[in-house]
């Protein structure tokens, strides 16, 4: 039985780790954050439940579907997403895609994240910043400097620039780091500020969410949350605006994590996205009892990394959205599941 460390635990590390830990590895999973699931993370800000991040999980697969079902709780949430343009002009979306089922969680989608961690070995707000080779594998160190255990292969699913950092400051083969650090630099990921704006009153609306797809409005993504269950208090309304690279880069520094109101003024960049939110929902909604705000440095990942290098050859591995250049939960998953495999083939090989 192996040691192994998985870094990062969002979709792609707990699914890994979770996998290896099913085939009987002792498996460590270090998180610099003090919760897992990465952008399936939920905040929960007066009484309502807030995913910032995945919206919703699509399921392609029978083994992405055994593990929605696995946990118990999920809903299929039947609203439609629509369309609409850089003009704000709304179409009703693919009929094909609004077809499969969107799962959510009660009281927030890191639910699965959840369901993926447990009984697992959690390190959490344990930033691993280096790998060190010893006789047998690795020994992981954290912003201190301390020595974070030793282990026999080291996943890495945290974004790009973050394991390019990680692996440029280790103690590696020469060639393993070069061929590593050219696999991950083609990766490119979009910034994305997402405001949860909270109303007095539910419009109505034919669809669930709206989809920018030409890339030209301010807004990427739009979506009811308080569609979803256990997501704010009767009547309530709870949108959800993801805003696109270009208005996010504008507004990064000037706006900040954190909840805005009530009782407080709006910065401006709020009450714009409020201006463009009512403006697509084609109705007064009147001012926002509260907004809360979130950064997402490495929201979507336009761009994959290099697979043609011998990833894993030295025991180091990767895995994430990044695989294939995709943002979305489920292939997120499918890569853990896969470098699981990867790393258990490297250990049968080993011995």
């Amino acid at each position: 039985m192996a040691e192994l460390a998985v870094v990062g635990a969002g979709a792609a590390g707990l699914a890994a780790g979770h996998a290896l830990a099913r085939a009987g590895q002792n498996v460590t999973i270090f998180e610099q954050r003090h919760e897992v699931g990465g952008r399936l993370a939920t905040r929960h800000v007066a009484q309502c439940a807030i995913d910032h991040g995945a919206q919703i999980v699509k399921a392609p697969t029978g083994p992405l579907q055994a593990l929605i079902e696995a946990t118990g709780t999920a809903h299929d949430l039947l609203g439609p997403v629509w369309i609409f343009d850089g003009a704000g002009q709304i179409s009703p979306g693919d009929p094909v895609f609004n077809a499969e089922p969107k799962w959510v969680w009660p009281n927030g989608n890191v639910a699965l994240a959840h369901h993926l961690a447990h009984g697992l070995n959690l390190q959490l707000e344990t930033t691993i910043t280096a790998l060190q080779r010893t006789g047998s594998g690795y020994e992981l160190l954290d912003e201190a400097g301390a020595n974070a255990g030793r282990f026999a292969a080291v996943l890495l699913t945290v974004p790009a620039p973050q394991a390019a950092t990680i692996l440029s400051a280790s103690d590696l083969d020469p060639q393993t780091r070069t061929e590593l650090l050219a696999a991950l630099a083609p990766v490119r990921y979009r910034r994305c500020l997402s405001l949860a704006l909270a109303y007095a009153r539910r419009p109505a609306l034919p669809w669930y969410a709206l989809l920018n797809l030409d890339r030209n409005h301010p807004i990427a993504w739009l979506a009811c949350e308080h569609a979803k269950p256990g997501r704010a208090p009767d009547g309530t309304a709870l949108l959800l605006a993801q805003m696109g690279p270009a208005w996010s880069e504008t507004h990064w520094a000037a706006l900040a994590t954190g909840t805005y109101g009530p009782g407080t003024p709006l910065p401006a960049a709020v009450n714009e996205a409020h201006t463009l939110t009512q403006h697509l929902v084609g109705e007064a909604l009147g001012a926002p009892l509260w907004a809360d705000v979130h950064h997402w440095r490495y929201a979507l990942c336009d761009a994959p990394y290099d697979s043609a290098a011998r990833e894993g050859r030295d025991g180091i591995f990767l895995a994430g959205d990044m695989e294939h250049g995709l943002g979305r939960v489920h292939v997120a998953v499918e890569s853990g599941w896969a470098a699981a495999e990867r790393v258990l083939a490297h250990l049968n090989h080993a011995h």
